[in-house]
């Protein structure tokens, strides 16, 4: 009987984590030209899962904020704030359509869908990133990001930037969105992004017309100058220099929505949290940047979506556990495995959990696993 029960818990544990596979890895070369970079994940992920079980999805999501007839008369709109975007990012995304276009799929797909595509990531995504630091000063980053969209695992990619031959920075990307939600800079600094969620506005969970004022007020920034965060990001991993240099920078740009950007660097103390409003960091609590700080025992910051100062809602309560197992592992023997270990432990792994990624810039080390693979 015992040795029955052992076999079932052990086929539950091999089950688990059945689902969970390396994301496929691809280069994308700075040096190519911008309208070239992408041809070969687009069509990887097309030919691999086809335009209905990978792009599709997004544009499905796209139309539940945004319906199709409403979406299609935006189409200008979309297209004008493409010009606020860093040139050469406005003319990747056009190359990603003539990939989707090249696979026979252009007809399902516009260039200013892929622009609102490019608007949206930040605004709904559910995550959980942490920051740690072990005795031996070796600073860690993990994080978790959740998204409610079915299949997005099916445009999931590690990618490294490349010029001259060599790797400039790697991120963990959706195919199809052009900016870095996480991503490192090996020998620098590494990064991640959660959206901020307001308190108030959680029981909307984003649904509806939340979701759409959401969007509208993007559209807004965007025009008026602010960032997406994406594309800021991956700009300042490919011109940032280190660690106090990318908290500068996170903390003055504008941005098109308020979010948490998580830093790592390459030495004792350098790992923070920065809540970000669209203009600054948000210090009203004096606490905008949240640092690690070994000295005053705080070996480890957890972020996941809502203010660090506040309670987060008994509805997404992830912060709890994730302290919890953070603690239970302890400074003695926090490192890449254990803090992957806190972040597979339910709540805070979940089921709109798409991937998980694993960064120490100081050993240029970056791996993501793809979670719950369909």
């Amino acid at each position: 009987m015992i040795l029955l029960v052992a076999l079932v818990l052990l086929i539950s544990l091999l089950s688990a984590h059945s689902l969970d596979v390396k994301a496929p890895k691809f280069t994308v070369s700075l040096d190519s030209p911008p309208q070239e970079r992408w041809t070969e994940p687009v069509s990887y992920m097309i030919d691999t899962y086809g335009f209905d079980h990978s792009f599709k999805n997004v544009l499905d999501y796209v139309d539940s904020l945004i319906p199709e007839p409403l979406l299609l008369k935006l189409e200008p709109v979309f297209l004008k704030v493409m010009d606020s975007f860093p040139d050469e990012y406005a003319t990747e995304i056009k190359g990603i359509w003539n990939a989707i276009d090249g696979k026979g799929y252009g007809d399902r797909i516009t260039v200013g869908q892929l622009a609102a595509i490019n608007l949206m990531y930040e605004l709904t995504v559910f995550c959980t990133s942490v920051l740690a630091e072990d005795p031996d000063g070796n600073i860690y980053h993990g994080r978790n990001l959740d998204y409610g969209i079915s299949g997005l695992q099916n445009l999931t990619a590690q990618i490294d930037f490349t010029s001259g031959g060599s790797v400039l920075y790697t991120g963990t990307e959706f195919v199809g969105y052009v900016g870095l939600l996480t991503g490192m800079k090996p020998s620098a600094f590494s990064f991640s992004v959660d959206q901020r969620e307001m308190i108030d506005q959680h029981k909307n969970n984003h649904k509806g017309w939340e979701a759409f004022k959401g969007v509208i007020e993007n559209i807004i920034s965007g025009v008026e100058g602010g960032k997406p965060v994406g594309m800021f990001l991956r700009k300042l991993a490919e011109e940032g220099s280190d660690f106090s240099n990318a908290l500068e920078v996170v903390s003055k740009e504008n941005l098109i929505a308020p979010v948490y950007i998580m830093l790592a660097g390459t030495a004792s103390g350098e790992a923070a949290v920065v809540t970000r409003n669209r203009l600054h960091p948000d210090d009203q609590v004096g606490e905008g940047v949240w640092p690690v700080d070994v000295t005053n025992g705080a070996w480890f910051r957890a972020e996941t979506n809502y203010d660090h100062w506040v309670d987060v809602p008994d509805t997404d309560n992830r912060r709890g556990p994730v302290n919890q197992c953070m603690i239970e592992l302890g400074f003695e023997n926090v490192g890449l495995e254990g803090i992957y270990d806190c972040l597979s432990t339910p709540p805070v792994l979940c089921d709109g959990t798409v991937y998980t990624t694993l960064m120490q810039p100081k050993e240029g080390s970056f791996e993501t696993t793809i979670r719950n693979q369909e």
